[in-house]
C-alpha cells in the first residue's frame, strides 16, 4: 500500500496492524496535511452488517467535536476497499510515560481530567468507547492527551473475547506495535470479558483501571496470560493500599468507585468523575511543587445541615406526649459524597452532630451524623425525653435517611452513649429490617452503672451547688492537663446549651443508666451480632475496665453468645476523649467496608 493514492489521500507508512484493520500515515493532497487512514481489511468490508456498523460509528464519531478526540475527517470508499480518513497525532501514548513507574499524582489527575472529558464529550453523543488504555491515549508535546480509536472494539461480532494482550493499533504517528482493534482485557469491564451488552460504564471501569496503573506504576489485573487476566477482572479486587499514602481520600474513593464489578454498582457517570477530579484540584489539594504530592487542607468538604419533620404519628409512639413537638424538627449533617457506602453517626451524652464533623470531612463514603431531638446547637425546644424515646426518635430519622439514600453497604458508628443507643438500634425490629452491615461501637457501657459522664448527670438537678458538684466530679476523671481541657471544652458546650433545661439532660442520663441494668448490653450485643455482618466494639485505654468485664462474663457465662469472635473487642492506644478522632475512626471504618 505505501505508494498507493486512495481517494486524494497518497500513503507514505505504515504506522500499525492487526486482524481488524491497517492504519497508515497519508498526505492530504487537496489540504497539504498528514492524516492516518484506517483501511478494513476485505472480509470486513464484505459484511454488510458489520459494513454498516462501521459507517454508523464512523458518522456519529465524526459529529463529535472535542479537542480532546481525534477527529475523523472522511468515510471513503475506492477499489472495493473501505477506509476512513484520521487526525494524526503527533506525540507518544500514555503506556510509554507509565512503563512500569507511578506518576506524580498532580500529573496523573490533570491527565485523567482530560481523559474524562474527552469521555464525557463522546458519551453525550451516545458514544462508548469500549477500548480505552494506554496505547489508545496519546500525549501531544504540548501535554495535551487525544483518545484514539472509538467504538472499534465492537466491530467483531464473536465479542471482547478475541482480544489479546497485545496493544490495538493506535492512529498515531509513534505506534508500530501490531495487536487486534479489539478490547485489551486487562482494561476490559467484567461484563465485556463475559461477553455481556455494554455501556458507557465499561469506560468508567477502563477509566478506574488507568488511573490506578497512573497512580501505582501497576497494572490493577495485569495477569500473565489472557485467561488469567479475565480472571482477575472478574473475580480479584485491586491491591488499594498500593495508592499513595497522601492521595486523598475523594480520589482513592473513586478509584474504588470506578472498579466496583457490577456494573449498576458503580459509577455511573463519567460526568460524576468530573465533578470529584474537578473539585479535589482545585479546592481540596496542596500540591507541593518540589514533589507534586498532594497534602489535605484542613477544614475542607462542605457539610450540609438537614432535617426531618416529626410527625403526628411520631409523637403518638412516645412514652411522653409533648403536642408542641408535632411540626418541629430532628436535624443532621451531610456530607452528600457519591458513595454506595453509607456511614451513620451519632453523638454521646450531651453533644450534638458536629461531634462527628471532622469524620464527615475526610471519609470516602457517604456520612451523616445525627443530633438527638433537642440536643441540637438551635433547638425551638429542649424537653425532657426517656432515653427510650430518643431511641424511638432517632430510629425514626435512620430509617427516613435510610430510604432517602439507599445505599448498598449501611454501616452505623456510636461513641459513648451513642454507641448504645446504635447497639440498641440495630438489635431493635427497625435493625432488623434495614439489615445494617457493620456496626462500630467507640466506648459503649457494659457496666450497669453507666459511664463516667452519664452517671453524674444522672444525679443532676436544678440548684446550682448541685451542678457545680456534677461538674467537679466529671473533671476528676482527667489523668493529665489534655484530658482536664478536654472534658472542660466538653462541659462548657454542653451547659452551655442546657444551662436552662438540665432536665432534659438529666432526664435522658438517668433513663440511659437505668437501661443499662440487668446486663442488658450482653442481650443486646448477642442480638446485633447475628444483625449485622461486622461488629466491632472499641474501648480506650483507661476503659480497661470495661473491655475486662465483658471478657470476663463471657468466659464465665458466655454472655457475649456463641457467635462472638475474639476481633469483635479490643482496645485502642488512646483515651475514651479520643476515640472520637477521625484519625481512629477511619480506619476502624474502612476495615468494616473493605470485609463486607
Amino acid at each position: 500500500m505505501i505508494g498507493k493514492q486512495l481517494a486524494h489521500y497518497q500513503i507514505s507508512a505504515l504506522l500499525g496492524k492487526g486482524g481488524m484493520g491497517e492504519v497508515y500515515r497519508a498526505q492530504d493532497q487537496k489540504l497539504g496535511r498528514d492524516v492516518a487512514l484506517k483501511i478494513l481489511p476485505a472480509n470486513v468490508a464484505t459484511d454488510p452488517e458489520r459494513l454498516a456498523r462501521f459507517e454508523r460509528e464512523a458518522k456519529t464519531l465524526a459529529a463529535v467535536n472535542h479537542p480532546g478526540i481525534a477527529t475523523v475527517f472522511g468515510l471513503h470508499e475506492q477499489d472495493g476497499m473501505r477506509f476512513m480518513a484520521m487526525e494524526l497525532v503527533p506525540g507518544s501514548d500514555l503506556s510509554h510515560k507509565i512503563s512500569k513507574r507511578a506518576l506524580p499524582v498532580r500529573d496523573a489527575l490533570e491527565i485523567a481530567l482530560q481523559i474524562i472529558e474527552a469521555l464525557e464529550a463522546a458519551h453525550q453523543q451516545g458514544i462508548i468507547h469500549r477500548d480505552l488504555k494506554p496505547h489508545n491515549l496519546m500525549i501531544t508535546p504540548e501535554g495535551k492527551i487525544k483518545v484514539l480509536d472509538f467504538g472499534i472494539a465492537r466491530l467483531s461480532s464473536r465479542g471482547p473475547l478475541l482480544a489479546g494482550n497485545s496493544p490495538s493499533p493506535t492512529i498515531t504517528a509513534a505506534l508500530t506495535l501490531p495487536g487486534t482493534i479489539m478490547g485489551t482485557p486487562a482494561y476490559m469491564s467484567p461484563e465485556q470479558v463475559q461477553g455481556e451488552d455494554v455501556d458507557a460504564r465499561c469506560d468508567i471501569w477502563a477509566l478506574g483501571a488507568l488511573l490506578y496503573e497512573m497512580l501505582t506504576g501497576e497494572m490493577a489485573f495485569g495477569g500473565k496470560t489472557v485467561p488469567e487476566t479475565m480472571y482477575m477482572v472478574t473475580a480479584r479486587e485491586p491491591d488499594l493500599d498500593l495508592l499513595p499514602d497522601a492521595l486523598p481520600m475523594e480520589i482513592r474513593h473513586l478509584v474504588r468507585r470506578c472498579l466496583v464489578k457490577e456494573a449498576r454498582n458503580r459509577l455511573q457517570a463519567i460526568g460524576d468523575a468530573r465533578v470529584i477530579l474537578q473539585e479535589t484540584i482545585e479546592g481540596k489539594l496542596i500540591l507541593d511543587e518540589s514533589t507534586s504530592s498532594p497534602a489535605r487542607t484542613e477544614g475542607t468538604g462542605s457539610l450540609v445541615e438537614r432535617r426531618m419533620t416529626i410527625t403526628t404519628e411520631h409523637v403518638r409512639q412516645l412514652s411522653t406526649l409533648i403536642p408542641r413537638m408535632v411540626g418541629d424538627t430532628m436535624t443532621y449533617l451531610d456530607n452528600e459524597r457519591p458513595s454506595d457506602v453509607l456511614i451513620i453517626c451519632l453523638h454521646g451524652l450531651g453533644v450534638d452532630q458536629r461531634q462527628f464533623e471532622d469524620v464527615l470531612r475526610q471519609t470516602p463514603y457517604r456520612a451523616v451524623s445525627l443530633s438527638l431531638y433537642g440536643f441540637g446547637p438551635v433547638v425551638r425546644m429542649r424537653p425532657a425525653l426517656s432515653y427510650a424515646d430518643h431511641n424511638l426518635l432517632v430510629s425514626f430519622l435512620v430509617e427516613e435517611i435510610h430510604q432517602k439514600i439507599a445505599p448498598k453497604t449501611l454501616v452505623m458508628v456510636g461513641y459513648s452513649s451513642g454507641s448504645d443507643q446504635c447497639l440498641q438500634i440495630v438489635a431493635s425490629p427497625l435493625g432488623e429490617r434495614l439489615q445494617f452491615d457493620g456496626l462500630l461501637l467507640l466506648g459503649p457501657s457494659p457496666m450497669p452503672a453507666g459511664g463516667r459522664m452519664s452517671s453524674p448527670f444522672a444525679r443532676l438537678t436544678g440548684d446550682p451547688a448541685e451542678i457545680f458538684s456534677t461538674l467537679r466530679a466529671i473533671s476528676a476523671y482527667a489523668d493529665n492537663l489534655t484530658e482536664w481541657l478536654i472534658i472542660h471544652h466538653y462541659l462548657l458546650g454542653a451547659f452551655d446549651k442546657f444551662q436552662t433545661d438540665t432536665e432534659a439532660l438529666q432526664s435522658f442520663a438517668k433513663t440511659y443508666v437505668e437501661a443499662l441494668e440487668d446486663d442488658r448490653f450482653f442481650r443486646l450485643f448477642q442480638t446485633a451480632v447475628r444483625r449485622t455482618r461486622h461488629l466491632r466494639c472499641v474501648f480506650g485505654t483507661d476503659e480497661t475496665s470495661e473491655s475486662d468485664r465483658a471478657l470476663e462474663l463471657h468466659i464465665s457465662d458466655n454472655a457475649l453468645g456463641d457467635d462472638f469472635s475474639e476481633e469483635m473487642i479490643a482496645n485502642v492506644p488512646v483515651g475514651h476523649l479520643d476515640l472520637i478522632n477521625a484519625s481512629v475512626v477511619l480506619p476502624l471504618v474502612e476495615e468494616i467496608v473493605r470485609s463486607d
